[in-house]
């Protein structure tokens, strides 16, 4: 008689092993960006997979959200309280970087020059008003300009020879 339960096939659950494992090992085993990275404490700039964005504890906190920290009961209050089974985390130590350009808004907020008078009394180069009255007739519509000068002229009949009929 064959085997036919395919829960139990060592090929099936090493497969499932490691697709149950893959985001972990992912998270673990990611390239990072360099040995000895700084954390910058430039404002807009966003960290992404390293810096602080990292958390302590991060797989024992996934574990523990996943239930394998503790077995699972709803009977005994003191074999179901987490705080008492989490790990403490240790505290990671990067070096802090200044950021490479200060940001503006930070450094010289706009309400610091608000009341100030900006004291600009030079000439311009071009004047800016030069443009504002044109050598020539512009914005005329043509229609209403042909109504106006329109002359009737009627037709002189005499000069029409006529026809023999």
């Amino acid at each position: 008689m064959s085997f036919t339960r395919f829960h139990d096939d060592p090929n099936r659950i090493h497969k499932q092993v490691q697709q149950s494992t893959y985001a972990g090992t992912y998270q673990l085993n990611s390239p990072g960006n360099g040995l000895d990275l700084p954390f910058s404490q430039e404002a807009q700039l966003r960290l992404q997979g390293w810096g602080a964005n990292f958390d302590k504890n991060m797989i024992s906190q996934e574990n523990d959200l996943r239930g394998l920290t503790r077995k699972l009961n709803k009977d005994y209050v003191d074999v179901n309280n987490y705080t008492k089974y989490q790990r403490l985390p240790s505290e990671p130590a990067y070096k802090i970087q200044a950021p490479y350009v200060e940001e503006s808004r930070a450094s010289h907020p706009a309400w610091t020059f608000r009341d100030l008078e900006q004291k600009r009394w030079e000439e311009p180069f071009l004047n800016p008003q030069a443009s504002l009255e044109k050598p020539f007739q512009h914005d005329i519509q043509t229609r209403i300009l042909e109504k106006d000068n329109y002359v009737a002229e009627i037709p002189d009949l005499s000069t029409i020879s006529r026809v023999n009929v």
